[in-house]
């Protein structure tokens, strides 16, 4: 008698489900409409303090945060959300044109850099929290070195555009990382995350082991 042949897993056609998809399509179009906001705030207060208006710079990555915590860590899902993210600031009129496009998926792209480059130090929940919220203050200080030539075109002395660079990181870290992990923790607790039961799973795309035989 023939044993019956070994039934292969099913694995997924597609690496992102319909509800990431979902998910990275509302909050990027959300914070392309937000930080268009946010920049003509920020505009507004550099004029009252030069260089203020790097402190409102988290608000940008924060959306980035709550998305790679909703789509639990996959890969590529905050650079996906970055460049759709930018592409609608830029066909909303901001003033730096292409430049914001590549600004928002230099920003994505170093958040997730960052985090993949200190996974392996530790694997404690809590520093985790502390590694997102450290790569969102490196990805909003990105910035300003993707704008540091522009900056230096206009003449602003360097003294200032360090104290810009530090605003934009101490800002990455409270509006971006910390209040995203914030919001993403009221999200869970008011239970509008229930029909994604999943995302409590402790397992995420950068993390996962193999299952022993």
């Amino acid at each position: 008698m023939e044993s019956s042949p070994k039934k292969k897993p099913v694995t997924p056609s597609y690496y992102f489900e319909t509800s990431d998809l979902v998910i990275i399509a509302l909050f990027a179009a959300l914070g392309g409409v937000f930080s268009s906001v946010i920049s003509n705030i920020a505009n507004l207060f550099n004029i009252i303090v030069a260089g203020g208006g790097q402190l409102f710079a988290g608000l940008h990555v924060f959306w980035f945060v709550l998305v790679f915590f909703l789509t639990r860590r996959k890969k590529g899902a905050v650079i996906i959300t970055g460049t759709i993210k930018g592409l609608i600031e830029l066909f909303m009129g901001n003033p730096l044109g292409i430049i914001v496009v590549i600004i928002s998926v230099g920003e994505a792209t170093v958040f997730e850099i960052v985090y993949i480059v200190l996974l392996p130090i530790s694997t404690s929940q809590r520093f985790d929290h502390i590694k997102i919220v450290f790569a969102a203050g490196l990805a909003t200080s990105a910035n300003m070195i993707i704008l540091l030539n522009i900056l230096l075109g206009q003449g602003l002395p360097l003294q200032l555009i360090l104290l810009m660079l530090i605003f934009s990181f101490i800002s990455g870290i409270i509006l971006g990382g910390y209040l995203g992990f914030i919001i993403f923790q009221l999200f869970q607790q008011s239970g509008l995350l229930d029909w994604r039961k999943e995302l409590e799973r402790p397992d995420d795309s950068f993390s996962r082991r193999e299952p022993p035989e």
